[in-house]
């Protein structure tokens, strides 16, 4: 019994299935590519985006905001 899954098996995966090969050819853009010696170098790559910059200037503006409403003691 088991051997008859594994040859099902076997034979499935070697069956083509137009289906899915249709989907894998669209005409994507492919992303433009380093050589190698400026990957290992590092040049032409930008640093990662600081993640908390968006959050860090909306509370700096709100805090302002905030000090201009406050009245005066």
């Amino acid at each position: 019994m088991t051997r008859a899954l594994l040859l099902i098996l076997a034979l499935s995966a070697c069956a083509q299935f137009p289906e899915v090969d249709a989907g894998a050819r669209t005409n994507l853009p492919t992303p433009s590519l380093l050589p190698t010696d400026q990957l290992i170098a590092g040049t032409n790559q930008t640093g990662p985006a600081d993640p908390l910059a968006g959050q860090a200037a909306l509370l700096k503006a709100r805090a302002a905001t905030l000090r201009a409403e406050s009245p005066s003691q």
